[in-house]
């Protein structure tokens, strides 16, 4: 069967995402493969593109975009099949766990040559993720993104604007929650479920997080003064907050979180509203293309 490769890609990603996709498009007609471009926009989602044109005659998607596009066009997909990755958005948190290349040209060449591997993806209620969930401090910062827009800040000035502002104010909430069928109830600034490792545009939140390994990382932050969030946000960069006596790691294949309405959640960095959660891993459900 010949190729025929799928392009979907995000026009709100500006300047950057048009120049790969004027770049894949070059490539592929030098090498007379066929392809067809999709964009989304504001009436029609990655989503509802993928899910009504990708059909069968296709070998191949290849996502251009951030985290966002990545995890609306995974929820349209129908059918396996593998995935490229060309990252263009603002904070290009799940590409981190992949090797894709670091120049365009060699990032191109990866989703027409790499290596096919399997990796895991996650499922929330019933929306797949590829990063995590984020519930409680992070997901106040994207409803307050979303709600609360800054004239003239976007992307990662934006979330850092509200990092700050919120920092040293959120109080932990009480989470009813059950980790792998145990049931918990703490306070925590946060709960974080992932399959990755990083989240807000460079916060290696779980280190030890793994696309391959069957499991969903859990991160708990109990309570920590306003003082010691600003001295050891820092520490959330380099992934080495573990240190702290606030913080506890899990692995797991499912995590339950009961319904609070003093609770917001995102969902690979969209906002996704309030619990209640049911939140599973999905072990090699996604093909994607990385280096040889």
């Amino acid at each position: 069967m010949s190729r025929k490769i799928f392009v979907i890609w995000n026009p709100f990603a500006g300047g950057k995402a048009l120049k790969i996709c004027k770049k894949l498009s070059e490539t592929l007609n030098d090498l007379q493969i066929k392809y067809q471009v999709f964009d989304t926009n504001e009436s029609k989602s990655a989503t509802t593109t993928v899910e009504e044109f990708l059909d069968t005659s296709f070998t191949d998607l290849i996502i251009i975009g951030g985290d966002g596009t990545i995890n609306e066009s995974v929820n349209g997909l129908k059918y396996d099949i593998p995935i490229a990755i060309l990252p263009a958005g603002t904070g290009d948190d799940f590409i981190k766990n992949v090797t894709i290349g670091q120049t365009l040209d060699e990032q191109i060449d990866t989703a027409l040559k790499g290596e096919i591997h399997r990796i895991d993806l996650g499922q929330c209620n019933d929306r797949k993720f590829v990063n995590g969930v984020g519930i409680g401090f992070d997901g106040q910062i994207v409803e307050d993104m979303a709600s609360k827009r800054v004239p003239l800040l976007t992307g990662h000035a934006a979330y850092y604007y509200h990092v700050l502002r919120i920092l040293g104010g959120y109080r932990e909430r009480t989470f009813e929650y059950q980790i792998d069928g145990k049931p918990l109830q703490k306070d925590l600034i946060l709960l974080t479920i992932g399959n990755g490792t990083t989240f807000g545009g460079g916060f290696n939140l779980m280190p030890e997080a793994r696309i391959d390994d069957g499991l969903l990382e859990i991160c708990e932050i109990g309570k920590v003064s306003g003082l010691r969030r600003f001295l050891n946000i820092n520490k959330l960069s380099g992934g080495s907050h573990g240190s702290l006596k606030e913080i506890n790691f899990y692995k797991a294949k499912s995590v339950k979180v009961e319904a609070n309405d003093m609770l917001y959640a995102h969902i690979d960095g969209e906002r996704i509203g309030q619990p209640p959660f049911e939140i599973k891993v999905l072990p090699e459900a996604m093909q994607i293309r990385m280096t040889n």
